[in-house]
Parts: C-alpha cells; sequence; structure tokens
C-alpha cells in the first residue's frame, strides 16, 4: 500500500487540502514542518505530506499566538513544553510587552489630544481676533522646566534643541502648549521688539510622573490675560494692553511675563497664523 493509499484509510488530508482548509500557505506549512512547529503524520516517498484533523486543529492556535505577539520559536517551544510554567513565562513577558506598548499609546495619544486642543483654541482666535483682557484663576502647576538664555529668536526658543534633549535625558515626554516665563514685563517686550537677550524659563507639560527636583512650580493665584495674533516680533502690543487694564482697574502684576504659545513653529512658519496667550500674574493683599 502506498503512502496516498494509506492517508485516504486513516482520513489523513494532502498539504493542498490543509492549505485551503487552514487559509495558510504550503511554503508557511513547510517552514511549521521545519520548526517543529506543526509536523506531518505522513509523509510520502515523493516527500508529500500528509495531515490528520488533530494536526490541523493546531493553525488556529498558532495563529492566536501570532496575534499575540509570540515568534514561531516561542511558540514551538511552548507546544512542546512539560510544564504549564514555561507557557506562563512566555505570557508573562508579553503581557510586560503590551503594557509597555499601551503606555507609549497612550503617550501619543495625550500629546495628540493636547496638539488638537491648541490648533482649535488657535482657530476660535483667528475668527474672533479678541482685544479684550480678561482677569482668570489658574491652579498651581508642576512643569518642566529648564532654565536658558533668550538670544534673540523666538523660533530657536520656541522649538528648542535643548529642551529636547534636556526632555530626553531625563527619559520623559511632553505635550502642550510652549511657555516661556521672562523676569519682567520689561524684559519680555524688549525681547519682542529687538531680541534682547534675557534668562529665561522654558516650560511645558509632562506627560510621564517628574523628579521634585525636575519640577518647575507655576504657581496658583488671578492672572491678567489677553491673546496675540501675528508676528510674536509684535507681542509689545499685548502687553500694552494688559499694563493698561491694571493700571485702570487697580491689579498690580506680580513681577513674571508668561508667554503660552498657542499656535507657533509647531505647527505653521506662516506668522499670520501665530497666536500666543499672555499671562501676568497679579499680587495679592
Amino acid at each position: 500500500m502506498n503512502a496516498s493509499e494509506r492517508a485516504r484509510r486513516c482520513g489523513l488530508y494532502q498539504i493542498g487540502e490543509v492549505s485551503k482548509i487552514g487559509g495558510i500557505s504550503q511554503r508557511t506549512l513547510r517552514h511549521y514542518d521545519e520548526l517543529g512547529l506543526m509536523q506531518p503524520d505522513l509523509v510520502g516517498d515523493n516527500g508529500y505530506r500528509y495531515y490528520s484533523l488533530q494536526t490541523m486543529l493546531k493553525i488556529p492556535v498558532i495563529n492566536y499566538l501570532k496575534m499575540m505577539g509570540l515568534s514561531l520559536e516561542e511558540i514551538a517551544s511552548m507546544m512542546q513544553h512539560s510544564s504549564l510554567g514555561q507557557a506562563r513565562k512566555f505570557l508573562s513577558k508579553h503581557l510586560a510587552e503590551c503594557d509597555e506598548q499601551a503606555r507609549l499609546l497612550a503617550e501619543k495619544r495625550e500629546a495628540i489630544v493636547e496638539w488638537s486642543e491648541l490648533v482649535e483654541e488657535a482657530n476660535m482666535v483667528l475668527r474672533v481676533r479678541p482685544k479684550n483682557v480678561n482677569v482668570k484663576y489658574l491652579p498651581r502647576q508642576e512643569l518642566l522646566g529648564l532654565q536658558t538664555r533668550f538670544s534673540g529668536s523666538f523660533a530657536e526658543s520656541i522649538v528648542s534643541l535643548e529642551f529636547a534633549s534636556y526632555v530626553q535625558d531625563i527619559d520623559n515626554a511632553i505635550a502642550g502648549p510652549v511657555i516661556l516665563r521672562f523676569p519682567s514685563v520689561e524684559d519680555a517686550v524688549a525681547a519682542a521688539a529687538d531680541g534682547s537677550e534675557c534668562d529665561v524659563w522654558l516650560l511645558q507639560k509632562p506627560i510621564r510622573p517628574i523628579n521634585p527636583n525636575d519640577a518647575f512650580v507655576c504657581p496658583e493665584g488671578m492672572y491678567l490675560s489677553t491673546y496675540h495674533v501675528g508676528a510674536f516680533e509684535e507681542l509689545g502690543e499685548a502687553y500694552s494692553r494688559l499694563t493698561e487694564f491694571a493700571n485702570d482697574n487697580g491689579y498690580k502684576v506680580a513681577g513674571p511675563a508668561i508667554e503660552r504659545f498657542v499656535s507657533d513653529y509647531w505647527t505653521t512658519y506662516n506668522s499670520d497664523l501665530f497666536v500666543a496667550e499672555v499671562l501676568l500674574l497679579t499680587e495679592t493683599e
């Protein structure tokens, strides 16, 4: 009795039939055989392979484990293990990998959501072009902060290679608007008007938990707020509005000037679409 007759009598399936039923190529089946992952029940004199239904049932298991991220070598080892401990080891390893991937995906989503919200805010400001000054309460906030030097270029400060390197060095990620904190209104106005150099803090929201030593605390308080549209070198007009409002309404500015960039070089190089919010902390009695 030849191999073909024995296969028919034993209810075995030819490799072509297995390929069609299992939805995988004959080449893949041969590769599974080489790995010891799924070996035929009978090999004919001409090298043709035959598989039982029980052997074919390994195909859904292999596909499922591949979907979970296991390599073929891991699957072969797992299917041949002598105890469930090895299976648990493989699954624990891939569970940890899934947790890490989920964390990174959540970080990406947070960054995208915050950026999308900034674009929506910028669109609103560009439609309305508000000139009013508002008084708003801002809670205490811990940001990543790097003290640096404003060299006269908003582009170099907003898209800062130094800050990017700093964030990478402390193994963190950032989201939300870039913020520049000038020591005073006078420093901020001079920096915008003629590129005067001064020390500034470059701030941004961290996505991951931060070491207290890396945190810059923005105090809670009442802030005067106004929007600026257009080139950042013309921010002086926004500061004029703020200081005039403060003088007319009895507000005393506490010192630092904060520029929160809503749309900037990260989103566009068209200065007509630039939007910044200027914030001044007021003193309390």
